[in-house]
């Protein structure tokens, strides 16, 4: 089992020497504050999406004291389009706690840098491995893959057998000596050769020794013991006009989206049209007495979230001078809108 363990490690730093070509701003970084910008937008986001943010949140926060100093709005603003709005807010926090209780220093330690709010064990693997070269094995999907490929494990990933499991392994074929520069690699490897489809094994250097591809596993490791339940909601979106402004309030809501902004939402169990929305008791009570208008044909948006479908119907309407500011609302200009933070779903719907 040694042999087989010090193969894999060879194979995968013998890979990344030659073979390797995968280029991203944030690889040989040793700045801390740079690599967990990265991993922080990089959390549940593609490279090729996450890439762009990188750069515009480096340029506007050069250090970590800068986004430490930033307005929430400011910061949301330049977040949005990322999604998971909480890993922003717990970045805004960590900026924070480092700005302010390590005087602006990163910590320098795995634990040190755990303790930070949003940072979990494989963003803490990572920091503490890139930056500072400390021995601590990432643990990501795409490492799962490789792993359980390779040594042939269908132990369930999601479950605590598994984890413990893989995360022992991980730990065993680290290199020591350079674990930052091993942790890349076989990211990178489980991103462009052991891929999640049609993986690149007649040409993988570990196939000669892969469980999984000698045993025409391939497609069936890694093990999730659970399947993933999608939740479709119905988001009725009210654009109401009076004197050519419109309405918007802040979700405070536990709610996906908290802290960003939205205009009046009426939220239906199933697709509802525009009379039932608007024969809505919820509707009744923010009109009252006053006369409205539908402004245009209602425009259909759908989102897809990890565990949710959002289908989103946006409807404008006409509301007279007379009809007051709801409670919890502002009254912006379409001008001012670009001054707000809104989840994607409202700013694919603007930018129409």
């Amino acid at each position: 089992m040694t042999d087989t363990r010090n193969f894999f490690t060879d194979c995968i730093m013998t890979w990344n020497r030659v073979k390797n070509s995968r280029t991203m701003p944030w690889k040989g970084e040793k700045d801390p504050y740079r690599i967990w910008l990265s991993e922080i937008i990089l959390q549940q986001t593609r490279v090729e999406q996450g890439w762009p943010y990188y750069e515009r949140f480096i340029a506007a926060y050069p250090t970590v004291s800068h986004l430490a100093a930033a307005a929430d709005e400011e910061v949301f603003r330049l977040w949005q389009g990322l999604g998971y709005y909480a890993r922003c807010k717990n970045m805004l926090a960590a900026a924070r706690t480092i700005a302010g209780a390590h005087k602006g220093r990163f910590p320098q330690t795995y634990e040190g840098i755990a303790a930070l709010k949003g940072v979990g064990a494989y963003t803490a693997a990572a920091i503490a491995s890139f930056a500072f070269n400390l021995p601590h094995a990432v643990l990501d999907g795409n490492v799962y893959r490789v792993l359980a490929r390779y040594f042939g494990i269908d132990t369930p990933t999601d479950t605590t057998a598994g984890k413990k499991l893989f995360t022992q392994l991980a730990g065993e074929v680290l290199h020591l000596q350079q674990p930052g520069t091993y942790n890349q690699a076989i990211m990178d490897f489980g991103a462009v050769v052991c891929k999640p489809q049609q993986p690149l094994c007649q040409s993988c250097p570990l196939a000669a020794r892969c469980e999984a591809f000698l045993k025409g596993l391939t497609d069936l490791v890694p093990v999730k013991s659970k399947k993933l339940v999608i939740r479709k909601r119905y988001f009725n979106y009210l654009l109401l006009r009076r004197n050519g402004q419109l309405f918007i309030r802040k979700r405070t809501e536990k709610d996906i989206w908290e802290n960003l902004h939205e205009f009046v939402l009426i939220e239906t169990p199933a697709p509802a049209a525009d009379e039932t929305v608007l024969q809505s008791p919820l509707f009744q009570r923010l009109m009252g007495r006053h006369a409205y208008k539908i402004a245009a044909p209602a425009v259909e948006i759908k989102q897809q979230l990890t565990h949710q479908t959002i289908h989103a119907r946006f409807l404008q309407l006409s509301v007279p001078a007379g009809f007051k500011t709801p409670e919890g609302y502002l009254q912006v200009t379409e001008a001012q809108l670009k001054n707000y933070a809104f989840p994607k779903i409202i700013v694919d719907y603007l930018q129409r």
